[in-house]
């Protein structure tokens, strides 16, 4: 067998072939994993292997692995028919290996990239991972992997339908992991063992199944197996389920586009109750719930006694330290107090606006996909720039140690967020600098222990700017939903601050169905926050999102739009230019005047004049072409646009 031909034949079809030791797994190349980016071109590297390996990541290309060496029953034919049931089509669209060990390798293309993470498990170990960048898959001609079908080009698929590959693999766990709490849900779970029925929420659990909500709300069962019963929301026509309830553990799986739930995460009676009867409301859930006799009443708290001050019974040291306390408390009006530095400030032609002060922090909130990470990316190179960022953000703390902390990403995208940041600052993106350090929080740690190392950095550090934190919610131990966390957490907040006289920004996801940050925590951290903006897409343009400030202590600064125009790069446009453009209207001498002077051959080429002439978003231009096509004013022609027509007289 020609294992050079073969692997020309990879790369033919678009994927980014490596060698192999002999008879082994392991890529018989150092630093192979470059090729994600730079694919093999002399393939005599190949000459002496009898194995080939993909690298992941290549042009988008992923895959699902699944091992069914830890299959305890039929979990592969009921992914499958998961998956089929939400999308029918997708699985076609899918290369398909058996691996040697029984599995199955499902390759695609997707334009939003993964690494490598878990999905699933059971007793014997991991049945369901992803093999995205910084990850290899060994396939055939190896021994013992056989490609289902033959070698061609890897079909791209949408992000939205990765993601149902993705939630009907994690669905196959079976050892469902504590569901994340939906918009202020309690902290006590039916995964915490035996409900405290004393509650509402736990009563209502105790009474209540998954199955029992959505049928009230008009779901109906599709279907059901020896696992899992399939359910299909009121009025859904376009898919076959909506999602499953699994029968061992009760608990409902949405699918990823398919209902208003949070996708990939179980929901029990109660999170399902609050989410179909109460849009997310937990605490309107809660009132109905104890209007309809659900729980006990919660014992009454009164003030302890040792929170106030007993004057009658206090030593005479204990009332003049009281008094002393109070009087270095009270504001000086004979004393000029210097008004906090700027950290970040916003610039629209000759007005200057305070986005950030130092001894304060901001809360960046917005729903999933919003960019938030873009605009702090943005804030960050801001701050160890010399110059404005965007046209419109400076920082006034290029002199100073700017710290990043990221929560969420691995080692790939956490690389490519600290030279995203550095390109913006217009530096060299592949050298470190003294003035900003970029930490990677992912890895094994627990909330707590990310808490207590951000705590060594504030301490640590005596020339502290700007310190993001993206997400705040990854040092909160006990969730969105712990009153007590939260008031500490916003006071630790203030503190670090105060101490350091730096600027934190934090980031922090919006409830699901409003604009309020999430739980307890958000309400605190806009209460104690200097400025708090939202992030959420724009209705005019795709590739833009909305930046609108919620709340500041200082002068409002106007609305925005960002728009990403490349991997380093964002334009800030004020939110009252751009609705203006969407809301102009087209004169007939208008139409006159981009008409005669339109010679386009193709429709994109006419719809790309027009947008650049008349400074108008793409889909008005579309929609512009559209209706004046439609009424005969031009026709198209083998060549062109060839021919202008008189209708009405307004040509």
């Amino acid at each position: 067998m020609d294992i050079q031909k073969i692997a020309k034949k990879y790369a033919e079809h678009g994927f980014s072939p490596i060698p192999l030791r002999r008879d082994s797994k392991v890529p018989a190349l150092k630093g192979w994993q470059k090729h994600a980016d730079h694919p093999i071109t002399n393939f005599d590297v190949f000459r002496d292997t009898n194995g080939i390996g993909l690298v992941m990541g290549y042009d988008g290309i992923q895959c699902l692995d699944i091992d069914a060496k830890h299959f305890e029953g039929d979990e592969y034919n009921d992914f499958v028919s998961l998956v089929e049931s939400n999308k029918p089509d997708l699985m076609d669209k899918m290369i398909i290996q058996k691996t040697i060990s029984g599995g199955y390798h499902w390759i695609f293309k997707c334009s939003e990239i993964v690494g490598n993470e878990k999905l699933a498990n059971n007793s014997k170990g991991v049945t369901f991972e992803t093999r995205g960048r910084g990850g290899q898959i060994v396939v055939w001609p190896t021994k013992g992997y056989k490609i289902l079908g033959k070698i061609t080009d890897v079909v791209e698929i949408s992000p939205d339908e990765r993601r149902v590959i993705w939630s009907c693999a994690k669905m196959m766990d079976a050892t469902p992991p504590k569901p994340e709490p939906i918009i202020n849900q309690p902290t006590d779970s039916v995964f915490d063992g035996e409900v405290d029925q004393s509650t509402p929420w736990g009563e209502f659990r105790a009474t209540y199944t998954a199955l029992d909500v959505l049928m009230s709300a008009g779901w109906s069962i599709v279907s059901e197996n020896e696992r899992m019963v399939y359910v299909l929301r009121p009025g859904q026509t376009s898919s076959k389920t909506s999602g499953v309830i699994f029968k061992d553990t009760a608990l409902f799986y949405p699918f990823t586009t398919s209902t208003e739930f949070d996708a990939e995460q179980p929901h029990d009676s109660f999170q399902c109750y609050v989410v179909i009867k109460h849009n997310g409301d937990f605490q309107a859930a809660i009132k109905e719930l104890r209007a309809d006799g659900f729980g006990k009443e919660p014992e009454k708290k009164a003030i302890s006694d040792d929170a106030l001050f007993d004057y009658e019974t206090a030593s005479v040291d204990e009332i003049d330290e009281m008094a002393a306390l109070l009087e270095s408390l009270e504001v000086d009006s004979t004393i000029e107090v210097d008004e906090p530095d700027k950290a970040i400030t916003l610039h629209m032609g000759s007005d200057e606006y305070i986005f950030g002060s130092m001894g304060n922090f901001s809360l960046i909130q917005g729903k999933a996909k919003s960019r938030k990470s873009y605009f702090l990316s943005a804030l960050m190179a801001a701050a160890i720039s010399e110059n404005d960022v965007c046209g419109h953000i400076r920082g006034h703390l290029s002199d100073k140690t700017n710290i990043y902390i990221d929560t969420e990403q691995g080692d790939w995208h956490a690389a490519k967020s600290k030279k995203r940041i550095q390109s913006m600052a217009g530096l060299d993106p592949r050298v470190n600098y003294n003035n900003f350090k970029h930490y990677k929080f992912r890895g094994l740690m627990s909330n707590k222990e990310r808490l207590r190392l951000t705590d060594y950095i504030m301490k640590i550090n005596n020339n502290i700017g700007l310190v993001v934190i993206d997400g705040i919610v990854d040092l909160a131990s006990a969730g969105v939903n712990d009153e007590a966390e939260a008031t500490a957490l916003a006071s630790k907040l203030l503190e670090w601050t105060d101490r350091n006289q730096c600027h934190i920004s934090i980031v922090l996801h919006e409830n699901k169905n409003d604009k309020n940050a999430k739980g307890h925590l958000g309400s605190y951290l806009v209460q104690k926050s200097e400025t708090t903006i939202s992030l959420a897409k724009s209705e005019h343009t795709p590739s833009a999102s909305d930046i609108v400030p919620e709340y500041t202590r200082n002068i409002e600064f106007p609305s925005m739009e960002m728009t990403i125009t490349g991997y380093d790069t964002i334009e800030l446009t004020l939110k009252a230019e751009v609705e203006a453009i969407a809301e102009r209207v087209f004169t007939p001498e208008d139409n006159k005047r981009i008409l005669n002077s339109l010679n386009a051959k193709t429709r994109t080429a006419a719809v790309t004049f027009i947008r650049d002439t008349e400074n108008v978003q793409k889909k008005k231009a579309e929609k512009l072409l559209n209706e004046m096509e439609s009424i005969g004013m031009f026709e198209w022609k083998n060549v062109g646009l060839s021919k202008l027509i008189d209708v009405n007289g307004l040509i």
